[in-house]
């Protein structure tokens, strides 16, 4: 006796094998995903590098993504919710953030070659070029890309700082206005001040105001952005561009296990999202840089000046070599110092600037 299918059930059989083949070449996506994607940062999003991730990343990755058939549910975590800004690199090699900014300058022994362009004063304060050179460097040299991929990070775009400044309480005219006093200059920032005869004391933007109004330290090395946004204009009214240019301070990444976890179609859409935060992070700190220069600072009491060439070329010559001597604790470490040099050097003359020092000769 044989079993005959009832024709209500072939039916369906037939509608399900139609529809499994057809799909491929249907023009939804069947296979559309939602993926959980945490952003995050020590810092609060009222500094362009953190505001571009919650106003352009965020939004654009989510747009992209819905292009591809997919969407986003995003968990946004910004100033130190997840991690303080001592650990951006750990928060985002351990997936608490999934993408975020890392401040590389704190990471001078995990990440020395992201911090090539502090031993490189006085080369040039275009934040724009500094970042597109940021980006050229993780293309084309291998090491730098290795350094992030060692903490489980893939990079997708570069953070670059302007001008750092010199503020202080009373004016500075000359380097030999330097000597005796004291200035907040963290981490490597500290030897720009060697030869001078002035003291460097750590120290981090939130406490620079307080510091400077009880005696602490005479003023500071500063990025140009960082002056109003902290009032510090009021502590130390004499806002005086050196020359010590700026450079490059940090990165935006994403988690290696997150990103491997993504279709190969979402993995390219973040590296275009990380080329835009790059150049839109890059473009909103000169501008802002400018704006607080040319009006905001002066509104506020503020002396905007600038050291003479003739005082900047001395500062410049009296210090010692070093990016050589920076080059060489490099290389005893395995690493590129002297090639990252001389590739930041030559990409920032080729696109017109002139340092006091060249440091790669």
């Amino acid at each position: 006796m044989s079993y005959q299918i009832p024709k209500i059930l072939k039916s369906i059989s037939l509608t399900v094998a139609a529809f499994i083949i057809a799909a491929p070449f249907s023009g939804g996506n069947v296979f559309a995903k939602e993926f959980k994607i945490t952003a995050s940062s020590s810092h609060p999003p009222v500094v362009p590098w953190v505001a571009v991730i919650k106003n352009y990343v965020v939004p654009e990755a989510s747009k992209r993504a819905k292009a591809l058939g997919h969407s986003i549910k995003w968990t946004e975590a910004y100033a130190g919710a997840l991690y303080n800004f001592k650990n951006t690199l750990e928060g985002i090699e351990d997936g608490l953030g999934d993408i975020g900014w890392v401040g590389t300058l704190w990471e001078p022994n995990k990440l020395p070659l992201h911090n090539v362009t502090f031993y490189l004063p006085f080369v040039s304060g275009n934040v724009i070029a500094a970042a597109e050179i940021a980006n050229e460097m993780h293309q084309k040299i291998p090491a730098m890309k290795k350094a992030l991929l060692k903490y489980n990070q893939i990079f997708l775009g570069a953070q670059a700082i302007d001008d750092y400044i010199l503020i202080s309480k009373t004016p500075i005219k000359s380097v030999a206005d330097l000597k005796g006093k004291k200035f907040y200059a963290p981490g490597a920032s500290a030897q720009w001040l060697k030869g001078t005869g002035a003291v460097a004391v750590n120290g981090g933007l939130p406490i620079y105001y307080n510091g400077i109004k009880t005696g602490v330290a005479d003023g500071a090395i500063v990025p140009g952005t960082g002056i109003f946004p902290f009032k510090l204009h009021e502590a130390a009214p004499y806002i005086n561009n050196v020359g010590l240019g700026g450079g490059i301070t940090g990165a935006l990444t994403m988690n290696k296990t997150k990103y491997d976890s993504l279709p190969p179609k979402m993995q390219k859409m973040f590296l275009e999202v990380g080329k835009g935060y790059e150049m839109l992070v890059a473009k909103k700190v000169a501008g802002f840089a400018a704006l607080s220069m040319k009006k905001l600072i002066p509104s506020k009491g503020g002396k905007v000046s600038k050291l003479s060439m003739a005082e900047q070329k001395k500062w410049a010559n009296g210090l010692p070599d070093l990016a050589g001597i920076w080059a060489a604790q490099q290389a005893k470490k395995g690493l590129p110092g002297k090639s990252v040099i001389k590739f930041y050097m030559e990409a920032i003359r080729k696109r017109g600037a002139k340092p006091l020092r060249n440091w790669d000769k």
